[in-house]
């Protein structure tokens, strides 16, 4: 029993410093290069958001919210690229 006990806190302080360890590691790559992953990746939830969001009632207050933050999206862009051309 003694040695099933100490060998299972042997195994969880192993998971706790494994964890640590993946957490205070070093990112990968340029900051562009993981900014543009990051980037990718929002714009791969958003993706699936608006898929799972079309198969809902256009008048679910999700669906509104989701709409709503769509359009702020793109007058953002708007404004972004006018600022741009300047």
């Amino acid at each position: 029993m003694k040695k099933a006990v100490v060998g299972g806190l042997v195994a969880g302080a192993l998971v706790v410093a494994a964890v640590a360890a993946a957490k205070n590691a070093q990112p990968t790559g340029t900051p562009e290069e993981r900014e543009a992953a990051k980037a990718a990746k929002r714009e791969e939830m958003f993706a699936k958001m608006a898929a799972n969001m079309e198969s809902m009632p256009e008048d679910f207050p999700p669906v509104a919210l989701f709409n709503n933050i769509a359009a702020i999206r793109e007058n953002t862009d708007r404004i972004l690229e006018a600022l741009d051309k300047e």
